[in-house]
Formats: structure tokens, C-alpha cells, sequence
């Protein structure tokens, strides 16, 4: 009885949504750089659900009060980016307007450019987090000498190679499976053939989630130093080859700063708003079809500049990190196919993990013999996340890249 009523105490309670409303979510940051602009557009979801619902058919424009109008079309799932590249200027004034499919309309307060501020510096150093973790955090400093820049907020992209551990220039396939109802016995052919695109070495790019925000409106010099950026494990697997980080640098109004601001503070530390809320922030987006309706965003106009920096493991002294997954290898014998040698049909599980779990060859001989048919016929083969960096990545190397 104590037992159970110890569990009942400590048995997690999912949480659950009371009362919901739908209501539209908003991520729109346009900057001065000439690029294609992007707006995103979702809805809030319940606190059980783990996806967020896409808004997506919206018809998205931008006026400025030069009478300029820049138009959005949906380019994916909640996506909509501007038709023409396009900076944001200084002193003018834009504003946002949203239709969605069911005939509601939406539109922003008018906001403008802020003032431009440089990264200084972006660095790494071997450090001990608050949790006593060893690892590498990265830093920025911004010696800004613009005292109406005081307000911003970072973004970050990581790119890492990768390199196949259990990488053959060879691959395995599966063909003409047959199954014997009178013996039992499945068949097939094996082929072995040689790669036709480079499987071994890749690159991962993943965003930054999270908010990452900053103030100099309480220094004297207006200067921010050693902003934590990004904290690595010393034994994570992205660095064991070479690691880059780009960090994006967005200035910002003290309105826009004070929403994010709010938004962090609520512990939203998945994503920024497309994630469901437990509670209504309010931006300077508003509903032209009914006051009452609560849309939760906010749309800014951002001075933007960005720095990357690399580096290795070995810069820092520390071993050599794991590779990203545990790899596992399989020597098997397309002879073995019985039970009666108290092991596994090897036939079989080759062609499970061939065909169907779509294991890489990672050794192949004809030198080797079966055992049991004496015939070339034992595979080493690897999962493929260790055999085929496409699993993970892309094997193009990016343009900004440098070994």
C-alpha cells in the first residue's frame, strides 16, 4: 500500500487545456538587408497537442507610407516570403496586412527601421556550466557606439561535417525474394554495387530554438560583453569533425523587445510563438473584423548583421567526442539459413536489415567463405545513420564553408 501510494504521488499529470481559443500567431521580421522577406503564420494549438496548426492560403502584403506595396505569396506549410527581394529603409514607416481564407483581415501598427549596431566579436571558450557540465560556450561582444541601439535580440544557425564511421565505397541491394511454402526457405539476390554520390562526408545545418535576448539600456558605455550565445558538450558528436556557428544580430524597438521579452519569461523555450501559449501576449497586430479577437504576434522592422566563426575539437584540448550515433555492425552469412546451429537465420535478418531497415554494406569479400556452404557469402554490414551521411545531412559542401 505504501509503495502504491508513493507512485500515485509522484506519477506525472499530463497537462491539459481548460479553456482554448483560437487565435492567430504571427512571426514577422523584415530587416535592411535586401533579401527575400518572410512572414510566418499559424494558430494556437492545445497544451496536449505537439503540433502547431499552419495557416496557410492567407494573402500577406506590406505598404509602406511611400505608398509602396511588396507582395507575399505561401511558399511552403505557413510560409509566405516577399515576391522581390527588398531592404527596409530608413524613415519610413511599414505596416502589415493579413487575409486569411475564411475572410477575416489583419493589420499591424505602422513601426520603422532600427538603428544599425555591429557584432564586435564572436568567440568560443572552454568553460563549466551552472550545472557543473563541461563544454564550449560561445560568445558575442557588441561595443556599440550607437546609444538609440539598445535593445536586441540573436539568432543562430549551427553547420557541422560529419563523416560516416562505417562509410564503404560498395552498397548492397536486395532483389528477387522468393519464399518457399514447401521448405520454408526464403531466396534472394545479392548485388553489390559502388556508390554513385559521395555517402561518407556531409554537413548538418540546424536553427537555433529558443530566445536569446539582450539589453545595453543599463550600462554606461552601452556595450554588451560575453552574451552567452550557445553552450556544447565536450562529448557531443557535433563537434567531432569541424564545427561552425553564423549568429544573427536583430536591434530592436524597446516595443518589440518588451514582447519577446515577455514571451521568455513565460518559458516558451522551444520556439519563439509558434508553440501553444498558457497565456495571451499582446502585440501591435489587430483584428480590422472584431476588436474582441486576440492575435498573438508581433511585426518589426530590425537592423540585422551576422558574423560566423569555426573551430575544432583539438583547439580546445579536449579527447576526441563519440560520433553522433552508436554504431552497430553485423557480419552475416547468407548461407546460415537454420535455426539448427542454435543461432539466427542469418538469411533472414540480412534481408530484414537490408531491405527493410535499410542497413549499409559496410565490409565485403569474396575472400570470405561461408562456414557452412563454403561459398563467398558473409556481409559486414553497419546501421544506416554510420554508413550513409545522407541520412542525416546533405552532401554539399555549403558555399560559405571553410576546412
Amino acid at each position: 500500500m505504501i509503495l502504491v501510494i508513493i507512485y500515485a504521488c509522484t506519477e506525472p499529470i499530463p497537462l491539459k487545456t481548460v479553456n482554448f481559443e483560437s487565435a492567430l500567431v504571427v512571426e514577422g521580421t523584415l530587416t535592411n538587408q535586401n533579401e527575400t522577406q518572410k512572414i510566418k503564420l499559424s494558430r494556437t494549438y492545445l497544451l496536449e497537442d505537439t503540433e502547431p496548426i499552419i495557416e496557410n492560403n492567407a494573402t500577406v502584403w506590406v505598404e509602406n507610407n511611400n505608398g509602396d506595396v511588396y507582395q507575399f505569396v505561401h511558399a511552403s506549410e505557413g510560409v509566405y516570403t516577399s515576391t522581390i527581394p527588398f531592404a527596409s529603409e530608413e524613415n519610413i514607416f511599414y505596416k502589415l496586412h493579413i487575409s486569411t481564407q475564411d475572410g477575416n483581415e489583419y493589420e499591424s501598427t505602422e513601426v520603422q527601421l532600427t538603428s544599425e549596431s555591429q557584432i564586435d566579436n564572436l568567440y568560443a571558450e572552454l568553460t563549466t556550466n551552472d550545472e557543473g557540465e563541461n563544454g564550449i560556450q560561445v560568445y558575442i561582444d557588441n561595443f556599440n557606439q550607437n546609444s538609440s541601439a539598445e535593445y536586441f535580440r540573436y539568432e543562430y544557425e549551427e553547420t557541422y561535417k560529419i563523416i560516416a564511421p562505417n562509410y564503404s565505397s560498395q552498397d548492397i541491394t536486395i532483389s528477387n525474394y522468393n519464399y518457399s511454402e514447401f521448405t520454408g526457405e526464403i531466396t534472394y539476390d545479392i548485388d553489390i554495387t559502388y556508390r554513385e554520390q559521395e555517402e561518407q562526408t556531409c554537413y548538418i545545418n540546424k536553427k537555433g530554438i529558443g530566445l536569446i535576448l539582450a539589453t545595453s539600456e543599463n550600462y554606461e558605455t552601452n556595450s554588451l560583453e560575453r552574451i552567452p550565445i550557445k553552450f556544447i558538450p565536450t562529448d557531443d558528436g557535433s563537434i567531432r569533425e569541424r564545427y561552425s556557428i553564423n549568429v544573427k544580430q536583430f536591434v530592436q524597438s524597446v516595443e518589440a523587445y518588451t514582447f519577446y521579452k515577455a514571451i521568455e519569461d513565460l518559458g516558451n523555450v522551444q520556439s519563439i510563438l509558434t508553440q501553444s501559449q498558457p497565456g495571451y501576449i499582446n502585440g501591435n497586430i489587430k483584428s480590422i473584423n472584431s476588436t474582441s479577437e486576440k492575435i498573438i504576434g508581433y511585426f518589426d522592422i530590425s537592423s540585422t548583421t551576422s558574423k560566423r566563426v569555426y573551430f575544432n575539437y583539438f583547439d580546445f584540448g579536449i579527447p576526441k567526442p563519440e560520433y553522433l550515433y552508436e554504431c552497430q555492425t553485423k557480419v552475416l552469412d547468407y548461407g546460415d539459413a537454420t535455426t539448427l546451429d542454435e543461432d539466427p537465420n542469418e538469411r533472414i535478418t540480412l534481408y530484414q536489415d537490408v531491405y527493410l531497415r535499410n542497413f549499409k554494406l559496410s565490409y565485403y569479400s569474396e575472400a570470405q567463405i561461408s562456414p557452412i556452404t563454403g561459398e563467398p557469402t558473409i556481409y559486414e554490414i553497419t546501421n544506416p545513420e554510420c554508413g550513409d551521411c545522407t541520412t542525416l545531412g546533405s552532401n554539399i559542401e555549403p558555399d560559405f564553408w571553410e576546412d
